[in-house]
């Protein structure tokens, strides 16, 4: 029972501190957080209902930050969850709206249903990334996670702009993990509308050498588990 009660009080931390994040990405900021979550074995649907609530907290409360949330439709993190806030500036890291209730609220309605798998806060890559900057609303999300050799950070950024151009690649958007897991971690996500059109996407080639290893995920928009303000 103490694994099990400190467990939901760091899941709990995790998600006040990702909770509250600028509504679009006309603000200034381009740090993120983003949050993986595992549905506990026979309760998908509980945890939908408990998140929902959730967010129907967020919209009483006026919470102005947007809320992306996603879920994994093929891939290694198949059923799992992803949430998404975008367009931080560090200040907006330290800013929480009414977080011991927030917490209160997630007690009763989110963490009984699932935990915590990863959580981190990420830097969007501007100068390694081409068009508007994504998340959207796009029915889905490619998301190719990519594991870069220390030292090899700049030769990747590098190798990323130059495969993508002569791929015709118009839009994407790079992340750089700036903390909670590897340092050398970068996410590419570009829009999809359908497990056709992912599958036809030119792929991107890094040359060797400089990626230890690669994964390519999909993603489906959940409009229903998303909050907008």
């Amino acid at each position: 029972m103490a694994r099990s009660s400190l467990h939901i009080a760091a899941s709990l931390l995790m998600l006040s501190l990702f909770a509250h994040t600028p509504a679009t990405h006309a603000q200034d900021g381009t740090l993120a957080r983003i949050v993986v979550i595992q549905p506990k074995p026979g309760q998908a649907a509980a945890f939908e209902a408990g998140y929902q609530r959730h967010l129907e907290w967020h919209r009483e409360n006026a919470d102005p930050w947007r809320w992306y949330g996603w879920t994994f439709v093929l891939g290694h993190r198949l059923g799992q969850f992803m949430d998404g806030t975008f367009g931080h500036t560090s200040a907006d890291l330290d800013g929480a709206i009414k977080p011991a209730e927030d917490r209160a609220d997630n007690a009763v309605n989110v963490t009984p249903y699932a935990d915590f798998v990863s959580h981190g806060v990420y830097e969007r890559r501007a100068s390694a990334s081409r068009g508007d900057p994504l998340p959207d609303t796009s029915a889905m999300l490619v998301l190719e996670t990519y594991e870069v050799a220390p030292g090899q950070e700049g030769a990747f950024e590098k190798a990323l702009l130059q495969s993508t151009k002569l791929a015709g690649i118009a839009r994407y958007t790079c992340y750089k993990l700036r903390i909670g897991g590897s340092r050398s971690e970068y996410l590419v996500m570009r829009a999809a509308t359908s497990f056709g059109n992912a599958a036809s996407l030119p792929p991107i080639e890094i040359p060797p050498g400089i990626v230890v290893r690669a994964t390519s995920e999909l993603l489906r928009y959940q409009p229903a588990l998303s909050y907008e303000p």
